[in-house]
């Protein structure tokens, strides 16, 4: 059953790891794909998967750090499609320095690429998903939107913000039958995600062992693929403006069967409450070379 046939989706970071996966799982549902990430030859690598598979993908390479990029790729759907059904924002950044380490443009950067993209995203496909009746927004989320961590100094900022964007827009976009939720990133059990700043080149050059620990494109959509096209078929009517988990929602869709899960979260918005935890004795975090440092509190 292709639930997303006639639909067009558009996942950002979609050239390796979490959104490659959800880019092939919108193109076995049957969605006309638009696969957007910076890197030419990782986009190139996930055309080829998409074709292979049956499905249709339309590559257009973007630094979505750049303004002009960004209104380039609005453009260019709308001059071909002439619509877009699901805006699946995934993209993200992280420099992993401290804040003595970190610089102005290490900061600009990050918020531009998590928190200010999204937005523009957002505002450039409004107009047309209202015309056409509807449609979906989601955006990626984390654990660092809950909470800090060391190293982490503008990417828990922008997911803080992402947030709070998308219970402004949940609310702003429910009279257009627009949804906007927030979705996290998981694997399946027993399986890692490959680290965001891995690049592919980077991952298929590990020893087999290690490549073995992460998570691959088909288990990724085997395991989720229900939960991904749930989101992506919301509207404004249906769930908007949640906080969902990808595991938890295909567990959901799994036990309690689609119409059960979509009448438990219709009609809610999300508000977050802020509780004291215990400090930690020492805290972990990865550096711009890839290793990790522990920082200790006592």
């Amino acid at each position: 059953m292709k639930r997303l046939d006639g639909k067009v989706t558009l996942v950002t970071g979609s050239g390796r790891g979490f959104g490659r996966s959800v880019a092939l799982a919108y193109a076995l549902e049957g969605a006309r794909v638009v696969s957007v990430a910076r890197t030419l030859s990782e986009l190139e690598q996930t055309e080829d998967i998409i074709n292979a598979r049956g499905g249709e993908v339309l590559t257009v390479p973007t630094d979505l750090s750049y303004v002009r990029e960004i209104r380039g790729l609005v453009g260019e759907v709308l001059e071909t499609f002439g619509r877009l059904d699901a805006l699946f924002n995934n993209a993200a950044m992280s420099s992993w320095k401290t804040l003595d380490e970190m610089t102005v443009d290490d900061w600009d950067r990050t918020i531009a690429v998590n928190l200010r993209a999204p937005f523009l995203l957002a505002k450039g496909f409004m107009g047309a998903m209202r015309e056409q009746g509807g449609g979906s927004i989601v955006n990626v989320t984390s654990a660092s939107a809950v909470k800090g961590f060391v190293a982490e100094t503008a990417y828990c900022p922008s997911k803080y913000g992402l947030e709070g964007l998308t219970q402004c827009l949940a609310l702003e976009l429910k009279q257009h039958n627009i949804a906007v939720n927030t979705l996290g990133v998981a694997a399946p059990p027993g399986k890692a995600l490959k680290p965001t700043s891995l690049t592919q080149d980077e991952a298929d050059g590990m020893p087999e062992e290690v490549r073995a620990r992460y998570a691959d494109e088909d288990s990724m959509v085997e395991a989720f693929r229900d939960a991904w096209a749930f989101v992506a078929l919301q509207d404004g009517g249906g769930v908007t403006g949640q906080r969902l988990s990808t595991r938890q929602l295909a567990e959901d869709l799994e036990r309690d069967g689609w119409e059960a899960t979509a009448s438990r979260l219709r009609g809610k918005l999300t508000r977050v409450v802020y509780k004291p935890y215990e400090f930690p004795k020492s805290a972990r975090y990865q550096t711009p070379d890839g290793g990790w440092k522990e920082l200790r509190f006592d």
